[in-house]
Parts: C-alpha cells; sequence; structure tokens
C-alpha cells in the first residue's frame, strides 16, 4: 500500500487531518516527527512513497512563516527524495517551508525565487483588507491533466483555506514567465463556474494571478495554500487520489528544466525618520533565540538583538518630542508592561521611564538592519490607530524588524543577510547603513 510521512514540526497542528485524508483516498500515512532518527539517518525513508508537510504555524512563524522549518535538517532529506522522484506536498504551512527552501519553482541551485506573502484583498484595484483570513475558496486546475502528480483531474474544487501569508510574489517577472511557459501553475482561484479573478473575495489574499498552487518541474512537488485535507465531504479528494494514481503508473513528467537562477539582494539605505522607535521585549524573545540557534546551526558564531523597529513621519510642525511621548502613552507601538521601549530623535536615542518622560541614554547599534516587508500594512495600521488617540500628528509610519548582530564584523553581517533567513528578497527588503 502507497504510504506517506506527514512531517510534524513544532507548531503543526493538520497532521490528523492529512493522515485520515490519505486514509479515505485508499493510502496509508503516519505522522512522523521532524527529528525522527530513522528520517535522519535514511533508515526509515524505503517506508513511504511520499512526504506531507502538513499546515499550521511551525515554529511560531518565527522570523517569518515556514522559514525557520526550511532550515531543518530534515528538509535536506526532503530534498533529496523529492530528487529521486518521491511525492511532496505542501499543504499553507508547508506551502511556505516549500517556497523556502527553494523546491519550488525549482532552479537547479534551489535559489530563493518566490515569496509567500502577508495577504492583502484587492477589489477595484482598491485594498480594502489585509491579515488572516478564513473561509472557503474554489480552485480551478488551469494545467494539462496529468502534468503533475496533483491535477489529473477536470472539475473545480471548492475547499477552505486559512492562512495569514499566502500571497505567492515573485520579484524577478522572469520567473513567473518560466513557471506559466512549463506549465507549473496548476491551480488558480476561481468562482464557482472556474472564472478566474484575483479580485476579492474569489482571491482571497491578492496572489500574482490568482495562483493558489505551484509544482516543481518535474511535477511530483506541490505548493498549495488552501486546504484540500479539511474539508470532511471530500471536495479536497481529487488531488490525493491523482497523487494515488500516479504514483500506482510510475508516472513521470515530461518538463523542461528551469536552469539556475540568483535573486538579487535588496539592501538599502535607511530612510530618514523624524522619529524611530524600537521595542524590546522585557523577557526571554523566542523568536530573537530561534532565529540566533538556526545561524548558529549554519556556523554563524553570532549574538543577535531583536527589536520591533518603527519609523514616523510627523505632520508638518508637530514637535518631535511631544509627539514621541504620545505615540508611546497610546500603548499603539509597545505593552509596557512587558516591553521596553527607546526613541530616536535628532541622532539622540531616549528611553521612556520613570516619570513617564524620555531620558537620554548612550545606545548605540552596531552592525544591525532592519527588514522590512516590501508594503508596510502594520504600520498604515498604526498610524490610523494612533492619530486616533494623539489627533493627526503622524503622517506614515513604516514598520520591521531591527536586528543587532553582535561579534560579527561587516562580512559576516552580510553573511548572515545572504542565507535569507532574516528576510526573503522576493517580498521583503533590508535597511543597512
Amino acid at each position: 500500500m502507497i504510504k506517506f510521512a506527514v512531517i510534524s514540526f513544532p507548531g503543526t497542528n493538520c497532521e490528523e487531518e492529512n493522515v485520515r485524508v490519505f486514509k479515505r483516498n485508499g493510502m496509508d500515512a503516519e505522522v512522523v516527527l521532524w527529528n525522527d532518527p530513522g528520517m535522519l539517518d535514511g533508515s526509515r525513508l524505503d517506508e513511504f512513497e511520499g512526504y506531507c508537510l502538513a499546515g499550521g504555524f511551525s515554529y511560531e512563524d518565527r522570523s517569518r512563516s515556514g522559514i525557520i522549518a526550511a532550515q531543518n535538517p530534515i528538509m535536506n532529506v526532503i530534498k533529496k527524495e523529492a530528487e529521486k522522484g518521491k511525492v511532496v506536498i505542501g499543504i499553507c504551512n508547508g506551502a511556505q517551508m516549500v517556497i523556502e527552501t527553494g523546491l519550488i519553482p525549482g532552479f537547479e541551485n534551489y535559489d530563493l525565487s518566490a515569496a509567500l506573502a502577508w495577504n492583502e484583498m484587492i477589489h477595484g484595484g482598491e485594498v480594502i483588507d489585509t491579515g488572516f483570513r478564513n473561509s472557503w475558496s474554489y480552485l480551478k486546475n488551469v494545467s494539462p491533466k496529468n502534468r503533475s502528480a496533483f491535477n489529473n483531474f477536470g472539475e473545480v474544487l471548492h475547499i477552505p483555506y486559512a492562512h495569514g501569508e499566502g500571497r505567492f510574489i515573485f520579484k524577478d517577472p522572469e520567473v513567473l514567465k518560466k513557471l506559466k511557459e512549463n506549465d507549473q501553475v496548476l491551480f488558480q482561484y476561481s468562482n464557482k463556474k472556474g472564472v478566474v479573478s484575483s479580485e476579492f473575495p474569489i482571491t482571497p489574499n491578492g496572489a500574482t494571478e490568482a495562483i493558489a498552487g505551484l509544482c516543481n518541474p518535474a511535477g511530483n512537488v506541490l505548493a498549495i495554500m488552501p486546504h484540500p485535507e479539511r474539508d470532511p465531504r471530500g471536495n479536497g479528494n481529487a488531488i490525493f487520489q491523482s497523487v494515488s494514481q500516479w504514483i500506482e503508473n510510475k508516472s513521470e513528467a515530461n518538463f523542461t528544466p528551469l536552469g539556475e537562477h540568483e535573486t538579487k539582494e535588496d539592501i538599502r539605505d535607511f530612510e530618514v525618520y523624524d522619529i524611530e522607535f524600537f521595542v524590546r521585549l522585557i523577557i526571554v524573545d523566542n523568536a530573537e533565540r530561534t532565529v540566533e540557534y538556526t545561524l548558529r546551526q549554519k556556523d554563524f558564531d553570532i549574538q543577535l538583538k531583536r527589536y520591533a523597529y518603527w519609523g514616523a513621519k510627523l505632520e508638518e510642525g508637530v514637535d518631535k518630542k511631544e509627539a514621541a511621548l504620545k505615540i508611546i502613552e497610546s500603548g499603539e507601538l509597545a505593552n509596557l508592561n512587558k516591553e521596553w521601549i527607546y526613541a530616536k530623535i535628532d541622532n539622540q536615542i531616549y528611553e521612556y521611564g520613570k516619570g513617564k518622560s524620555l531620558q537620554p541614554i548612550e545606545m548605540k547599534f552596531k552592525n544591525s538592519i532592519v527588514t522590512c516587508d516590501q508594503k508596510s500594512f502594520l504600520g498604515e495600521s498604526k498610524k490610523q490607530a494612533i492619530n486616533l488617540h494623539v489627533g493627526d500628528m503622524v503622517e506614515s509610519i513604516r514598520d520591521g524588524i531591527l536586528w543587532e548582530v553582535e561579534n560579527a564584523d561587516e562580512q559576516k553581517v552580510y553573511g548572515v543577510i545572504r542565507t535569507k533567513i532574516l528576510y526573503n528578497p522576493n517580498s521583503m527588503y533590508i535597511m543597512k547603513n
């Protein structure tokens, strides 16, 4: 009997749904931990015809969704298994892992050439909402039947979705062109009649050209954002039945190799702001520790400090120190019961503290970078909320994460950047002095 390993990372939460859907479609499946010794040493691999990377919030989405799991040793095992032709299904958080490993688009050097970015709901050319969505979607199979292990059917599927970072985007338009020419765009969002549209609510996340699912060039790896395994009525069964037929028939897809690709780093000078805010947890920052550990596993002997970063531009004539105090006391940028907050005004850094005042301190950020999403959805939201508290003081706010890389020289900092653990250049950029 065909058997799949459903890989469970810390934070995965869709294991049982996937086990049930494989069994419902005549296959077997077993939940296997990310650190299973038999997986890592290869002794168990012959048990499985394929692997499922299930949905959830692996490692609490620290740094960004899927990136920490993508660095795990088991993903190197899965890459090699995919190269042998075994089937790999990445669903939602699993799709994010597949993208972050470079398994898809599938260049020979596994270049990170796509991203699953923060959702934006677009209607009539306007962004009407952003963030997590949980509802139902129609998916249309838009590639020739049997192009891959996953699309040997013709009907439109009606299946649930639940994600906050599901917007397929590509920095290099040539990547998308190759994917389309190679029939790797398997599924697009559509209406009930199969009419594809990028408009919300048909496309729930603003994905480029309404893309819901992509395969690799060989057709044996899938990254899909909606959840075909979650519908107990079986609307997603067609994908799993297709997988079963593919494996039973020992199918091989004809494809054009994508060759090699290099996504360029996106490193910019710091923007000029009237006030910069830095927010740090008083207690241990688990995201900071997890990312530091992951980099240490890649032989970077460094220490990280992580700060939430906010760059604010004020309306003309607004006093900077007065505005900084009011913004801090609005409570929108920091929880003062568990976070420290600092404000930088005219090259002087101030600590907010006793007496609800700003006290100048000696504080320098050495070897620091700020990672930012290309679109500052959170910053725009905070601007609106703050102006409701303090009056129309704020013109704009940019959000990001400031990473201070300690025990490092300039060369080592660039080495850290090139790992792509701190940012995905398809959806983010870095500000650096």
